[in-house]
């Protein structure tokens, strides 16, 4: 699939910059270029993450993950270091853990929600941009949603980032 949204970016690319198209043509040529190739990205991360799905739970059967290691080892320094640490040390090593991970998953939440609001507002625009482009047969206003597109998909891709990050600083709170 992913291919084959290459070949039709490819095709719509070239239209894009023929002389020859008309101006509304060429736009169109611009917009339908962009959507292919976010359809092939689409499909390569698609791809990609199913990848990371088999293997992840293949790992996570065979105790291999790293998140069964991280916490084995986890165990391993926690019963040599308890052993030689007074209670009231052991209990401020804790509270400064449980601390830091709620000021980490605090700062990844209010980054996610940031990101967030700004993928919206990128694709707010890229529409705006777009039916301009559509109803004035502009090419910079093409080229706007466009860029506009580019943007929201990497404040999507951070937005994700900061996700993870949050999912992570929570699961060291449970642990």
């Amino acid at each position: 699939k992913a291919e084959g949204h290459r070949e039709a970016r490819d095709a719509e690319w070239s239209k894009a910059k023929s002389g020859n198209e008309s101006l509304v043509d060429r736009a169109e040529g611009v917009g339908k270029a962009a959507k292919h190739e976010a359809k092939s990205l689409s499909q390569d991360a698609k791809k990609q993450k199913e990848s990371e799905k088999r293997e992840h739970a293949k790992n996570k059967l065979t105790g291999n993950d790293a998140k069964s290691q991280a916490k084995n080892a986890k165990e391993n320094v926690k019963d040599s270091a308890t052993q030689d640490k007074p209670v009231t040390e052991q209990v401020s090593d804790y509270i400064s853990d449980t601390v830091e991970a709620v000021g980490d998953w605090m700062g990844a939440s209010s980054k996610e929600a940031k990101h967030k609001t700004k993928e919206e507002g990128h694709k707010a625009d890229r529409k705006a941009n777009w039916k301009a482009a559509k109803e004035d047969n502009s090419i910079s206003n093409a080229a706007s949603a466009a860029k506009q597109g580019a943007k929201e998909m990497k404040e999507g891709a951070k937005k994700e980032y900061y996700d993870q990050k949050a999912d992570n600083a929570s699961d060291r709170l449970v642990n």
